[in-house]
């Protein structure tokens, strides 16, 4: 790897949580950047993973590499597998594949980083990696709130610098691996339909399911024809640069049934909070902040979730959710810290064609 390469992957002990993210996002395929301390000496790998760990113990954009590197120690493998620079080809490949690595490190003599490879370049992929996916895309919501803009238009169907949101999401996931989409409609759907046809134009089959009245999301997919494959759940109103090649690999590396991503959401009290023992008080905090992982209405299924799904009536994911978890399957919470937005009011509408 070219120096000036490596130099972008590097990130200081005291460099917030978004400089890590943004060196992430600038290292491509290679998904990770590499911690040093105030010395130039090299102290860790973090990776995408580490990074929506951090979220899950609460940390916000301010924490620091240091947070990152503090919660790492704690998993399975608190530092980074390396090679040497001078490593055969099979020895590097018998690393990728013993311990199913993403990224690994090469270093000298001295154990200081002078390249980092990916699984793609020998060939050494995980098997929860570059998995196929079928998507399914809830668009049948009246838009309500958004009227008169949908009057005659569904709302995913609103276009943002001249292009369909709709649009948009799928194109997107078809890049990331959708070979299949599934489009359940209800609002003016021959305009949905008129717009993608069969999917010919796109690559994929498009299929729909139409609800004459409103099924919920989980009664939507208990009438999708082929349950087979893993499935994405995607909200049709919702525009968002998450990387759903992480997300599926997070799923199928866990295991889990069900697989939600969760965004931040803050908000800020305008007053000052009063604590109080009685009538004694205690504390006043001025205008604190709280920050919460709220359900983003993007979710990856397996297979077996579609046995247990109501064949009638109304049945909503908070539902799917509620079942597995009272029956003891995995629901595991994959966080998003890139941008997402439900498209559900003016001002939102608004902000897509800034954002998007």
């Amino acid at each position: 790897m070219n120096p000036l390469h490596l130099a972008r992957l590097k990130v200081s002990l005291d460099d917030s949580l978004s400089d890590v993210i943004a060196s992430i996002q600038a290292s491509g395929a290679l998904g990770c950047a590499l911690i040093y301390d105030e010395s130039g000496r090299f102290v860790n790998i973090v990776t995408d993973g580490d990074v929506r760990r951090a979220f899950l113990e609460g940390k916000q954009l301010n924490a620091t590499a240091r947070d990152i590197h503090e919660i790492k120690l704690k998993t399975p493998r608190p530092t980074p597998i390396t090679a040497r620079i001078d490593s055969t080809h099979a020895e590097r490949t018998a690393l990728f594949r013993q311990n199913s690595l993403r990224q690994l490190i090469l270093v000298d003599g001295h154990g200081a980083p002078v390249d980092v490879i990916d699984h793609q370049s020998i060939n050494a992929s995980p098997t929860y990696v570059n998995q196929s996916f079928t998507a399914v895309v809830m668009a049948g919501g009246f838009g309500t709130r958004l009227r008169p803009l949908t009057a005659d238009t569904p709302k995913p169907m609103l276009q943002v610098n001249g292009r369909p949101m709709l649009e948009i999401s799928i194109e997107k996931l078809i890049r990331f691996g959708a070979n299949r989409i599934v489009i359940s409609t209800h609002y003016l759907p021959e305009k949905i339909v008129s717009h993608f046809g069969n999917g010919e134009r796109f690559g994929v089959p498009i299929e729909y399911i139409q609800e004459e009245t409103p099924l919920g999301t989980g009664g939507a997919l208990s009438r999708l024809a082929c349950q087979d494959n893993t499935t994405l759940v995607f909200n049709g109103d919702i525009l968002t640069t998450l990387d759903v090649s992480m997300f599926l690999a997070y799923h199928l590396r866990t295991e889990s049934a069900m697989t939600i991503a969760a965004t931040q959401y803050s908000f800020e009290v305008p007053f000052g909070v009063v604590s109080s023992a009685g009538s004694q008080v205690t504390h006043i905090e001025e205008k604190p902040k709280f920050s919460f992982l709220i359900n983003s209405g993007i979710y990856f299924l397996s297979p077996k979730v579609f046995a247990n799904l109501p064949q009638s009536g109304p049945y909503h994911m908070t539902d799917v959710a509620h079942d597995l978890i009272r029956r003891g399957a995995s629901v595991s919470c994959f966080p998003i810290f890139e941008h997402w937005l439900d498209v559900g009011r003016p001002s939102d509408y608004d902000l897509a064609a800034k954002l998007f």
